[in-house]
């Protein structure tokens, strides 16, 4: 917006309809009914006029409260819940949240590395690569990759092995024939401290057993053996040494419609049991296709980059990246919220104190704005960079002696 002062008086300021972004108080969160039962999720925002629920990413008709109803809950019912907050400001989105729907039946999975012939079929510690003879082995599955808990009792481990070739285990949030994410964690004793450690297999995508649906077999499950097994696979930005500087995105940003700009997240690529891929997704769908991870070599650096052109507002939603290779694993959310009203900056309440011009600038919280200067509408100057880390900040330049306008620009 130009705000033009002609001998120290100012000639119109703009009327803002809204203060700010709501503010989400109360998350929706993870819910498990049985088949038939009414599920509600709800959620809060401080600030909001309205809401619009979403289900794995897609707009749900009608459902525009802050309270979502699914009556009679069937297993297609079964996924991941979200809500955009909205003023006459912009839109927020809520964190995801997965409804589970209990059938009663329960998907089948196998609970046995007996039979497993292949290399590191042997549950194998994490410390120097041998085989594990303490520990307790558990299965853990779920619908889907970030959903994945403990199912069923665990067992011994012996000699790397555990269980015998008709162990199973019912996962109940699924149901037969539906696709379920799988692995074993081994809980054993640190032979150098009596420490207890973990050592995670590496996840399998199956078609849960049960009904009609024989029980999948685990013969491609893998325990790797190294001493750096398992360890944090997406990186800080003090890494970006690795990528050529490099950085993942922050969380909880806020844009506004039109730009274009880049989300990114680095992580670790395995290549040891074939070419891992990594994949972004929004509100926990997958974006466009796979993409393979270059290099190959172990414990090399990658980065996921996810362009976005032309923001709108119903770009606002959750973002992640999953990597699937050894470990299938989902990253860091990026909560990404769009401001519709008052982005590129307006100038409030201008005024003299002094022989100073004094405006408030609203416009989106936490981006930094360029304030500018003209005599002529034509040609301008640079006059200060403005941090508006709660979306109002002040801004004080003596006029010139003549007319002088004055603009904000938006910066990256």
């Amino acid at each position: 917006m130009k705000l033009g002062l002609i001998i120290g008086l100012c000639v119109f300021s703009q009327v803002v309809l809204a203060d700010g972004l709501p503010v989400i108080t109360l998350q929706p969160t993870n819910l498990i009914v049985s088949q038939g039962d009414t599920a509600t999720l709800t959620v809060a925002a401080t600030g909001a006029t309205s809401y619009q629920w979403r289900f794995n990413g897609a707009d749900i008709s009608g459902a525009t409260n802050f309270t979502l109803q699914i009556p009679n809950a069937q297993t297609n019912n079964a996924g991941y819940y979200m809500v955009v907050a909205k003023n006459a400001t912009g839109w927020v989105p809520s964190q995801m949240a997965w409804l589970s729907v209990v059938s009663g039946s329960g998907g089948v999975v196998p609970f046995s590395n007996a039979t497993n012939t292949g290399l590191y079929a042997q549950a194998r510690s994490s410390l120097d690569g041998s085989v594990i003879n303490n520990g307790n082995a558990q299965v853990v599955a779920g619908p889907a990759l970030d959903q994945m808990q403990p199912v069923g009792l665990s067992t011994a481990v012996s000699n790397g092995y555990y269980g015998k070739s008709f162990f199973t285990r019912i996962v109940p949030t699924v149901v037969p024939g539906q696709t379920v994410y799988y692995r074993v964690d081994i809980a054993y004793t640190n032979i150098y401290s009596s420490s207890t450690l973990t050592q995670q297999s590496t996840v399998l995508n199956l078609v849960a057993g049960g009904g009609i649906y024989p029980v999948p077999s685990a013969g491609d499950l893998k325990f790797p053996g190294w001493p750096e097994w398992p360890e944090p696979i997406f990186m800080v930005s003090d890494w970006s040494f690795l990528l050529n500087g490099a950085k993942s995105t922050p969380t909880n940003q806020i844009r506004v419609p039109g730009e274009s700009f880049s989300l990114t997240n680095l992580f670790w690529g395995y290549g040891d049991y074939g070419t891992p891929t990594w994949q972004w997704r929004k509100n926990g769908v997958p974006l466009g296709t796979p993409q393979n991870f270059v290099g190959g070599m172990v414990g090399e650096a990658a980065a996921a980059v996810l362009n976005v052109t032309n923001a709108q507002p119903a770009d606002a939603g959750i973002y992640d990246v999953v990597v699937i290779g050894n470990d299938w694993i989902v990253g860091p959310k990026t909560v990404l919220s769009v401001q519709t009203t008052n982005g590129c900056g307006v100038f409030q309440s201008p005024r003299l104190q002094g022989t100073n011009l004094v405006c408030d600038l609203l416009g989106a919280v936490g981006r930094k704005y360029q304030v500018q200067c003209s005599l002529d509408l034509v040609v301008w100057n640079d006059v200060a960079t403005l941090s508006n880390a709660i979306g109002m900040v002040t801004f004080s330049n003596a006029p010139a002696a003549n007319a002088i306008f004055y603009r904000t620009v938006l910066l990256p």
